[in-house]
């Protein structure tokens, strides 16, 4: 039911997406299809995870990210198409009809397990707004340093904003029998250090592709479709690679590859730092990077959250694995806000994919 719910949502707020005759309207149709994700990416999770017994859960996480890798590879380029050769609207339009064919084709195949509620209280919605307030103040404060100043109040005050609301979500979630973070699981070693590792590890990504992309686009002169084409490169070797790691994560525990996933991402970026300059050179500086960064996410991005939810009991899958999921989504919150402050303070689009790379 939230699967259906959340990929509902998702289809109207991407039709409110392309109809929006304003930013202001466009900014709140993104938000009406961030909140159907929201809702509908955790209970794909535990539809997976439920169907695979406990000790094959890296590789059916594994198998989600080489799926997701290549939707990824494939959505940049035709997004890219679309945008060059029509408008930005169709980038969003086109997920109406396809949306709303995929929801008639699974809505009757999907499992219908009886609902489970450990209490009868209802989710903590207010704990729900805490997050997104804390989320905001930070990336707003990171995002508007430049601007405003590091020492500037409104910066201050946004920080401030985000550990205090941040603090009372945290105690509020003690408290509350059905809170937004089940505090528990942080009992477990291998859900902390899952989840710190989902923030650091697979939560760059989102700063490193945006800084790929303007990069490509500003300092070597690619349309945004050779832009989507290069950057897709990325998942396509990530996605299969996921298999690969998630049998491996079960064979050999996840440490087998997310240590020598995030070695060859330190490694492209120190590549990219050294070779990366005005002049557009695709086979000798773009491929050897993007070999080595795409087998890196391939074998470490999944596995965090692999790590996150191996001992996670089987009716806490759907909290388990949308925590796993915040601890993502929070580390490309700030990686996007910090990427953008670099690239704002480089001014110079070779010195901010250098700046970017020394994040990475």
């Amino acid at each position: 039911r939230m699967f259906l719910t959340g990929f509902a949502v998702f289809i109207v707020g991407s039709g409110l997406v392309a109809a929006a005759p304003t930013v202001e309207l466009l900014v709140l149709a993104r938000m009406v299809q961030a909140a159907g994700l929201g809702i509908e990416s955790p209970a794909s999770l535990a539809l997976v995870l439920d169907a695979f017994p406990t000790a094959r859960r890296a590789t059916a996480v594994g198998a989600m990210g080489a799926v997701g890798g290549v939707a990824t590879a494939v959505g940049p380029a035709i997004g890219g198409a679309l945008v060059d050769n029509l408008t930005w609207r169709w980038a969003f339009f086109v997920n109406v009809p396809v949306g709303v064919v995929i929801f008639v084709l699974i809505a009757p195949r999907l499992p219908r397990p009886p609902v489970r509620r450990p209490s009868g209280a209802p989710p903590d919605l207010l704990g729900v707004a805490l997050l997104m307030v804390s989320v905001a103040g930070l990336v707003l404060g990171i995002v508007q340093s430049d601007d405003w100043g590091v020492a500037d109040p409104r910066t201050l005050g946004a920080l401030v904003l985000a550990a205090t609301t941040g603090t009372v979500l945290v105690r509020r979630s003690a408290r509350h029998p059905e809170p937004i973070l089940h505090l528990p699981l942080f009992r477990d070693h291998d859900f902390r250090t899952g989840s710190a590792l989902s923030f650091l590890v697979a939560g760059n990504f989102a700063g490193t592709f945006l800084a790929f992309i303007e990069f490509l686009r500003l300092a070597w002169d690619f349309t945004l479709l050779e832009a989507g084409l290069a950057v897709g490169m990325i998942p396509a070797i990530a996605g299969p690679m996921s298999i690969v790691a998630g049998r491996v994560a079960d064979r050999l525990g996840p440490r087998a590859v997310i240590l020598p996933g995030s070695a060859l991402m330190a490694v492209a970026g120190l590549w990219m730092y050294l070779r990366a300059d005005d002049t557009a050179r695709f086979w000798s500086v773009w491929v050897p990077m993007i070999l080595l960064y795409g087998l890196g996410v391939g074998l470490a991005h999944a596995a965090c959250q692999s790590a996150a939810l191996a001992n996670v009991p089987t009716d806490r899958l759907g909290i388990g694995g949308a925590m796993a999921r915040i601890f993502q989504d929070l580390g490309q919150a700030i990686s996007a806000a910090l990427v953008v402050v670099l690239l704002e303070r480089a001014g110079d689009p070779v010195d901010g994919i250098r700046a970017t790379m020394v994040l990475l």
